[in-house]
C-alpha cells in the first residue's frame, strides 16, 4: 500500500526527475538513493531505470549509478524500524494510523491526493502491525526449540539464507525487518544478522535480473 500510493503519488513527476537528475555519476547515485528512500521501493526504481537505458534516455552508466542509489535508499526502512519499531508501543499507533486510512479510502474521492495519503497511512500502520507481530512470534517459536544451535552454522549460510529469502519474497526491507526481529529477541546473533542483511542486499538485485 505504501509502495502504490506513493508510486501514483509522484507519477509522471517522478519519470521526469529520474530522467533528469542522471547527467553526472555522483548525481545518478544521489537520485536512486533518494527516490528508493521515497517510494520505499527498489523494484519500481530498478524496472524503470531499466526502461530508460533500453529506450537511451539515460546512459547505462547513468543506470548503474542510479541502481548503487537504490541499494543505499532502500536502507532507510530498516532504520526506520531499527530507530522507532522496538522503542515505542507499536499497537497503540499502527492500529490507529490503518484505522484512519481505512476510513479515508472509503470516504475520500479516488486519486485525489488525500485518497492516496490514506493508503499510505494503512501501509504504514501494517508496517510496524506486523513488525509487533513478528517479534512476538519470533519470541515463542525460540522458546519451543532451540535455534541457538544454528548460530554454530558459518556466516556464508545466513548469507544465503537472506539472498534466497528476499529473492522469493521480492523485499529486501520486509527480509531485514523479519531479522531486526530475531535479533531483538536474541534468535540471531548480531554477525548472522548482519550476514542475512548482506544476503538481504544480494537478493533484492533478482529483480534487475529479471527486468533485463
Amino acid at each position: 500500500y505504501m509502495e502504490s500510493s506513493l508510486q501514483e503519488f509522484a507519477g509522471a513527476r517522478l519519470k521526469r526527475w529520474l530522467k533528469n537528475s542522471t547527467d553526472s555519476t555522483t548525481k545518478s547515485i544521489l537520485t536512486g538513493a533518494l527516490a528508493t528512500a521515497l517510494l520505499q521501493s527498489s523494484s519500481v526504481v530498478t524496472l524503470l531505470t531499466l526502461s530508460f537505458v533500453s529506450v537511451s534516455l539515460i546512459s547505462l552508466k547513468s543506470g548503474i549509478g542510479v541502481i548503487f542509489g537504490f541499494n543505499m535508499g532502500t536502507t532507510v526502512t530498516a532504520w526506520l524500524v531499527a530507530m522507532l519499531g522496538f522503542k515505542l508501543q507499536i499497537e497503540s499507533f499502527s492500529l490507529p494510523m490503518a484505522g484512519l486510512g481505512g476510513l479515508g479510502i472509503m470516504f475520500l474521492p479516488k486519486q485525489s491526493r488525500y485518497f492516496l495519503f490514506a493508503k499510505f497511512l494503512i501501509g504504514f500502520g501494517l508496517l510496524f502491525l506486523g513488525l509487533d507481530y513478528m517479534k512476538t512470534s519470533i519470541e515463542a517459536l525460540g522458546s519451543s526449540f532451540d535455534l541457538q544451535r544454528y548460530s554454530a552454522y558459518p556466516l556464508y549460510y545466513f548469507v544465503l539464507l537472506g539472498t534466497v529469502i528476499t529473492a522469493i519474497i521480492q523485499s529486501s526491507s520486509a527480509t531485514t525487518a523479519l531479522v531486526l526481529s530475531a535479533l531483538s529477541v536474541s534468535v540471531l546473533t548480531f554477525e548472522g544478522a548482519a550476514a542475512m542483511v548482506i544476503g538481504a542486499n544480494i537478493g533484492t538485485t533478482i529483480t534487475a535480473l529479471l527486468g533485463s
